[in-house]
């Protein structure tokens, strides 16, 4: 099975509602951090233009990654600059570490 990683950057305001449609679409894990950082949208009040953001990681089998783009856009679109960006990679290897054995092949 072959597996893609789903990494999304999202408004702090946002997370809630999209960990509920992560959930909803059955997604079994993600990881999330907080991140700081500036693009299109700075923000000229603070120092260094930076802005907070919530940035989300989740492993997917590659027939369900369209399903959970979708659902993040869903969830984080608020049809405003600084919405987010979300990235999508193919895996080349994905790795148990406990019983050290390769997920994806």
């Amino acid at each position: 099975m072959k597996y893609d990683e789903v990494t999304a950057t999202v408004d702090v305001l946002a997370m809630k509602h999209v960990r509920s449609a992560l959930q909803a679409a059955n997604v079994p894990g993600i990881s999330m951090f907080q991140i700081k950082g500036y693009g299109k949208r700075k923000n000229f009040f603070r120092r260094g233009w930076m802005q907070q953001y919530t940035c989300i990681r989740v492993i997917v089998p590659q027939e369900k990654t369209n399903q959970v783009v979708q659902a993040i856009m869903d969830a984080a679109h608020g049809d405003m600059e600084g919405d987010g960006i979300i990235a999508v990679n193919p895996l080349t290897g994905f790795y148990n570490i406990r019983n050290k054995k390769r997920l994806d092949g």
